[in-house]
């Protein structure tokens, strides 16, 4: 095993250091900033919702007919206004993402990050599991 060239030198070590604590502080950034919440912990949720929560059903809109959670709005993640869509909504407030099992949900929560939304709920086990709980949906 070869040794770095700036291991040698304090200044070496020192920038070595400084690299290793800049990739620590991003990894605890994004884990930080990454929110999974279970069914039972999104119902709390809807139950006591926060001032401002925005409930986000990313669903085609077919699929958000057949029955959501209750207040919802639908944002098609495969939709051509999603972009616009997701810039109406408040930076500053939690937001509820939800769709059928998790995977559309987590494409819109890696967009919505890139946008600035910081404050999301991701329900990654999407209204499938919702259902399975016995939860109720509106129609």
């Amino acid at each position: 095993m070869t040794q770095s060239p700036y291991a040698k030198t304090p200044r070496g070590l020192l920038r070595g250091f400084v690299a290793a604590f800049a990739c620590l502080l991003l990894l605890v950034a994004v884990q930080v900033s990454a929110k999974d919440i279970s069914v039972k912990g999104a119902a709390d949720l809807v139950q006591n919702p926060p001032q401002g929560l925005t409930i986000v059903d990313v669903r085609t809109p077919a699929e958000f007919r057949e029955g959501h959670i209750a207040g919802a709005v639908n944002m098609d993640f495969f939709g051509a206004s999603f972009d616009s869509q997701i810039l109406t909504l408040p930076k500053d407030k939690a937001i509820l993402l939800y769709c059928r099992t998790g995977n559309r949900s987590a494409g819109a929560y890696d967009t919505m990050t890139k946008e600035g939304l910081t404050n999301i709920l991701h329900m990654n086990q999407g209204i499938t599991a919702w259902q399975q709980s016995g939860l109720p949906l509106q129609k």
